[in-house]
């Protein structure tokens, strides 16, 4: 009798774990995106790398533990990133600028950071009075394609634009004067002010902080769907793992 009891409690339990959708063996498996060259964050064998910067690495382990998953990460341009997840292809992208035009297509969690953009220009052709006068408009700006400070340049009436597919090539378009400004993340103005202080030929870049955003993750259509309750509790008790304090001086 006993082990009847036992027999039906079992086929209970199984009943209500798959009529709930609970996996009883291990945690759901998510498929992830990172930009490309986006400073200060990395993929090996699918994983995000720590690094002593910015917590990408803690941030997402926090993640993984409180949505029960596992996520496998690759790196993509943006433009394609941002296409994966509107086709249901990619689970979740990070980490990503918040737009309107994004906005409209895929669903953003409730912010991780606050993030800030930067024009990094040379002093001995610009000056931060010029960026905030409509004459800043008329400039060159070099940007990186499908990112959110081209989105920015293009609904604020920047006249002249010339987009690049990786971050890192942005630098030599201002070095060699094909463009009179850059319009970069946070991230990427640190790592130029770090190479400005390490070599005096660059001595002369100058940072204008001329926007700040919501940044965290995008997620696709159908993980929204099912999801975005426990995703927004997730990324609000993670952020006690970013790292806000910036390195520009």
């Amino acid at each position: 009798m006993a082990l009847l009891k036992s027999a039906i409690c079992f086929i209970i339990f199984n009943s209500i774990v798959v009529a709930s959708g609970i996996s009883a063996d291990k945690p759901q498996l998510l498929q992830g995106g990172v930009v490309q060259s986006f400073p200060g964050i990395s993929v090996i064998d699918g994983n995000i790398q720590p690094e002593p910067f910015y917590g990408h690495a803690e941030i997402i382990t926090c993640i993984e533990s409180a949505l029960d998953a596992t996520i496998v990460w690759q790196s993509l341009p943006t433009d394609r990133l941002l296409k994966l997840t509107r086709e249901n292809q990619l689970d979740i992208i990070y980490p990503m600028g918040y737009t309107l035009e994004r906005d409209s297509y895929l669903q953003a969690s409730v912010w991780l950071t606050k993030d800030d953009d930067y024009f990094v220009f040379k002093s001995t052709v610009l000056q931060p009075d010029m960026l905030r006068q409509e004459q800043g408009k008329s400039k060159f700006v070099g940007v990186k394609r499908g990112s959110p400070q081209l989105h920015y340049l293009q609904s604020n009436g920047y006249q002249h634009i010339h987009q690049v597919y990786d971050y890192q090539q942005l630098l030599p378009l201002l070095k060699m004067d094909r463009v009179e400004m850059l319009a970069v993340p946070q991230p990427l103005a640190e790592q130029l002010q770090a190479e400005m202080l390490a070599d005096p030929m660059t001595g002369n870049l100058q940072l204008y902080n001329y926007f700040t955003r919501d940044a965290g993750f995008y997620l696709s259509p159908a993980f929204a769907s099912k999801h975005l309750d426990q995703m927004n509790s997730a990324v609000a008790d993670c952020r006690r793992h970013t790292k806000t304090a910036t390195a520009i001086k």
